[in-house]
């Protein structure tokens, strides 16, 4: 490959801090939180305008994880309820008590967005905005600095403590530290996706849904979409004025600039054929339109840190515990078909319709398991544990969010956003008491983070 030698230059240090989040999403805005509650000074940086990552970049929706496997009983309280009854407040999330009762915590993303805001500068949360974390600066084994780049030019932020909530590791990886990357196979993550809502027509009755979603599903059996299901009228978002569906579908890597590019061509193109489709030929929708698409295609998958422990799919099935938990989750082995297939494959188990031409699905024929295998015990959950969160190389970082330590299954239930938060809320409460400490986050006491966690509402 061609190469560019850049001059070297002196960089201004943008601000120092005792604990630094790389990423505002899920496993970031918590962790930013949790830290600066407990005294620590604390930066943020994200790379976006605003920050809730995936849940409003992404409009993922809903909150998934916060209660055990078929259950209204909570596994995650803590910032999440808090977040919860804020967005309740503002007429944008159903009550806490109301969301036990569902799949998952539906919102408004914009709602979203003002409450961990307000949260953040309540805590006294430095928040730099329109930031990117390009490149890790070490001494010795430790990260001393992140550099970043944003309107201002090429700068560093020190710290002592980091947080990499990326979603893609990529402090992590920027520090040299080792980390894998989807399956052990083939290094394949999970495809990609967005979320994108319509309007424009008169929400049909439920017989009118049901036939819809089916002319739409013989139409994915013809080939016309790319989707991987049907369901284009799904209400996944709080308010409904507007459909929010999760049906799109792109193999890729995350960390690759081509294929995120390809992706997020690919989704709206798909999507703009769906809405040209429907109002020509489907009746009571010649006026819809796209009302919003994600501002960014949605990775489930990418890097993980290597850390003393990875969360395993075997673990997810017989909901472990463990000694360090410090996060509790209650969502399966979801694995998105790597290879980026859509319908009729929907996930990567024994059942897959195209088996037969996956070399992976081949190779792990005796062993794949049925969906009826993938999830935890019925009223059940499995426990995070505070080595997840931990790298084996680099002693002052912390990772949270998707890219803690896991194997492929085990990040196919762990992803999920009530998970992450949970996950947050641990990682930059352990930064904090590793600062206050004066030791690095792999010394700090476990079962004291254990109880400050429960002295904050958290389920430990």
């Amino acid at each position: 490959m061609r190469t560019i030698t850049e001059p070297s230059r002196e960089v201004p240090v943008l601000a120092e801090a005792d604990v630094v989040v790389c990423g505002g999403g899920p496993g970031g805005f918590p962790a930013a939180i949790a830290a600066a509650r407990h005294g620590a000074k604390t930066i943020l940086i994200e790379r976006y305008g605003f920050m809730g990552g995936l849940a409003t970049a992404g409009l993922v929706a809903p909150i998934l994880g916060h209660t055990a496997h078929e259950s209204d009983t909570p596994i995650v309280q803590g910032i999440l309820k808090e977040v919860t009854e804020r967005m309740h407040a503002l007429g944008c999330a159903p009550s806490w008590e109301e969301s036990l009762r569902e799949w998952g915590i539906r919102f408004d993303a914009e709602a979203l967005k003002v409450v961990i805001d307000e949260m953040c500068r309540e805590a006294g949360v430095e928040v730099l905005l329109h930031t990117l974390v390009v490149d890790v600066v070490r001494e010795g084994d430790s990260i001393a600095a992140v550099m970043v780049e944003n309107k201002s030019g090429r700068q560093a932020v020190v710290g002592k403590v980091f947080v990499d909530a990326t979603g893609d590791a990529d402090v992590a990886y920027r520090a040299g530290a080792p980390t894998t990357h989807g399956r052990a196979f083939d290094s394949r993550n999970q495809a990609m996706g967005s979320f994108f809502h319509l309007a424009g027509f008169g929400y049909p009755d439920p017989k009118r849904i049901k036939e819809l979603h089916r002319l739409i599903r013989d139409r994915l059996r013809e080939g016309r979409f790319r989707f991987y299901n049907e369901g284009f009228l799904n209400r996944n978002a709080y308010h409904t004025d507007h459909t929010s569906a999760n049906m799109t579908r792109a193999g890729g890597d995350p960390t690759s600039v081509r294929d995120l590019t390809r992706a997020e061509m690919e989704v709206r193109r798909e999507v703009w054929k769906l809405v040209r489709y429907l109002r020509a030929e489907v009746q009571g929708f010649e006026d819809c339109y796209v009302q919003q698409t994600s501002f960014q295609v949605g990775p489930r998958e990418s890097r993980q840190v290597v850390g003393p422990y990875a969360l395993t799919g075997d673990d997810i099935r017989r909901g472990a515990k463990f000694e360090d938990a410090i996060a509790r989750g209650s969502w399966w082995i979801d694995i998105h078909c790597p290879l980026g297939k859509t319908y009729p494959v929907h996930l990567c188990t024994a059942e897959c319709p195209e088996g037969n031409s996956c070399p992976y699905w081949i190779s792990q024929r005796e062993s794949m398991l049925s969906r009826e295998e993938l999830f935890p015990p019925k009223g059940d959950w499995y426990d995070i544990p505070y080595r997840c969160l931990l790298s084996v190389a680099v002693p002052n970082l912390l990772a949270s969010g998707r890219c803690i330590s896991a194997t492929h299954e085990g990040m196919a239930g762990a992803r999920v956003m009530g998970t992450c938060m949970a996950v947050g809320q641990a990682a930059g409460t352990a930064a904090a008491l590793a600062v206050a400490e004066g030791v690095q986050p792999g010394d700090v006491d476990v079962s004291r983070l254990q109880e400050v966690l429960r002295e904050d509402g958290q389920l430990v």
